[in-house]
C-alpha cells in the first residue's frame, strides 16, 4: 500500500479471502463442540475422565494424562485446534482434581497438540510442505526435528516439574466439579 501497488480495495479483498478460508475450520470447530456436548450429556466425558484418572496416581501422572489425551485427540483429528477444544474440559477437570496450575495445563495441551501436528503425515503442515516440494509427507517425518524436540522437551519438563508455577489460589484446592472419588461413592 505504501508504494501504490496494493490499494485499499485489494487489502479488503485479501482480508475477505482469509476470513472465507477460515470458514471451514470454524464450522468444524462448532460441529466438534456440539458433538462433545452430546457425548458429555450421555456420560461419555465422565467415562473418559474416569478411565484416564483411574490410571493417575500423582500430579506428574495427571500431567502425562493431559498430554496423552490431547495427543490421542490430535492424532485422531489431525487438527491441533480441534484436539484442544475436545480435550480442554477434560484437562480442566484433571487439573482441578490434581491441583495443576491452569496455565501449565494449557501449556501441556498446546505443546503436545502442536508436537503431533508436526509429526502426523496427514496433518495440514506436512501435507502443505509435501505439496510445495512435490514429495511424500512420510519422507519429511525424519527431518521434523522441531516437533520431535518439542515433544521430548515437554516430557522432560513434566518429569522435572518445570515450570514451577504457584497457583493463584495459594493453599486452596480448586474444585469445579465434585472429585471423581466423591462421584464413585
Amino acid at each position: 500500500m505504501a508504494y501504490g501497488s496494493y490499494d485499499f480495495l485489494g487489502f479488503l479483498q485479501t482480508i475477505s479471502k482469509g476470513v472465507m478460508s477460515m470458514e471451514d475450520l470454524a464450522i468444524v470447530a462448532i460441529m466438534i463442540g456440539g458433538v462433545v456436548e452430546i457425548i458429555k450429556h450421555n456420560g461419555g466425558i465422565d467415562f473418559l475422565l474416569h478411565f484416564v484418572t483411574s490410571k493417575i496416581k500423582s500430579k506428574k501422572g495427571a500431567e502425562f494424562g493431559i498430554a496423552g489425551l490431547v495427543s490421542v485427540a490430535d492424532i485422531a483429528t489431525a487438527n491441533n485446534t480441534i484436539s484442544i477444544v475436545i480435550t480442554g474440559p477434560l484437562a480442566k477437570n484433571i487439573a482441578d482434581e490434581y491441583n495443576i496450575d491452569l496455565r501449565k495445563s494449557a501449556s501441556i495441551l498446546d505443546l503436545f497438540s502442536s508436537c503431533w501436528q508436526g509429526i502426523v503425515p496427514y496433518g495440514g503442515q506436512l501435507l502443505a510442505a509435501a505439496g510445495l516440494a512435490s514429495i511424500s509427507p512420510v519422507s519429511i517425518i525424519p527431518y521434523s526435528f522441531y516437533p520431535i524436540l518439542m515433544g521430548v522437551c515437554g516430557i522432560v519438563a513434566i518429569l522435572i516439574g518445570y515450570p514451577k508455577l504457584q497457583s493463584k489460589e495459594k493453599g486452596v484446592k480448586r474444585k469445579a466439579n465434585p472429585s471423581l472419588k466423591e462421584k464413585s461413592l
